[in-house]
């Protein structure tokens, strides 16, 4: 029995279905599409987001584990760096201080939200992916002397701190809305009206496999077995330019023949 689009509207609610309908030109049938094909893409996407936060944050970790010749830096350089004069500035203008204080709230609320004790692994697993972008700011990064960027062991030539903090700040910012189930398949045209766009996804994607490159490991290697992006943009694409044509079906099974005999047929 087919979905009915007015309860589908109700638990997904009109506000969130706004754009898909503009996009989609209120074709309901082609808004469900839509709607199925952006949490496709947006599940292709989870597991390297978690594979590249875990490689991240455990090569930051060893890093500064021998920078500070302590396996438990998180919980103490809370007196640390963490708390170094260089955070705290006075507000332009007035005499109110303000303390860039981040890293050591969220190393306290990890702390102070575990089960047991709190140790090391547990801190590392509970915290964001933004307390590991934070390290590369350029206040934190000049307080641990560039250390963090040291795991990068393949920076191409010219590359530098800024560069690696702001594909982390885009990926952060990609995986937040990934993992809060916003849509990803969207931009603006310069009206500030929906449009379907795949721009996003393909630079994240390339973010990430670049941040692989850095730490010199083989992305497709570590990522094959579970990598199904490309799949699902063609996917995405095909659908929008040719459903609901017979050619939509035809065009899938072919994207989906090319993807499966690459996976799995070829080494």
């Amino acid at each position: 029995m087919a979905l009915n689009y007015l309860e589908i509207k109700q638990y997904i609610s009109a506000s969130r279905l706004l754009n898909y309908e503009a996009v989609c030109g209120g074709n309901t049938n082609k808004v469900i599409k839509l709607y199925h094909t952006n949490l496709r893409l947006s599940q292709a996407f989870y597991p390297l987001l978690s594979l590249t936060e875990v490689i991240l944050r455990n090569a930051i970790n060893e890093k500064l584990t021998n920078h500070f010749a302590d396996p438990n830096w998180l919980t103490n350089q809370q007196s640390g760096f963490m708390s170094d004069a260089l955070l705290s500035y006075r507000a332009s203008g007035t005499n109110r201080m303000v303390h860039n204080h981040f890293l050591k709230k969220s190393v306290a609320k990890s702390i102070s939200g575990a089960r047991g004790t709190a140790t090391q692994g547990k801190i590392i697993a509970d915290l964001k992916f933004g307390f590991w972008t934070a390290l590369f700011d350029n206040t934190h990064y000049s307080i641990l002397l560039g250390v963090p960027i040291q795991i990068f062991s393949n920076l191409p030539p010219g590359a530098n701190r800024n560069n690696v903090h702001q594909t982390l700040i885009r990926i952060n910012k990609f995986r937040n809305r990934v993992y809060h189930n916003e849509p990803i398949i969207f931009d603006e045209d310069s009206a500030g009206n929906a449009i379907f766009s795949l721009t996003s996804s393909k630079n994240i994607y390339k973010d990430i496999q670049e941040i692989f490159s850095w730490l010199d490991l083989d992305f497709n290697q570590w990522t094959k077995s579970i990598n199904n992006i490309i799949f699902e943009i063609e996917r995405a694409e095909c659908m929008m330019k040719t459903y609901p044509s017979n050619q939509y079906y035809f065009n899938r099974i072919s994207i989906g023949i090319k993807h499966y005999s690459n996976k799995y047929l070829k080494n």
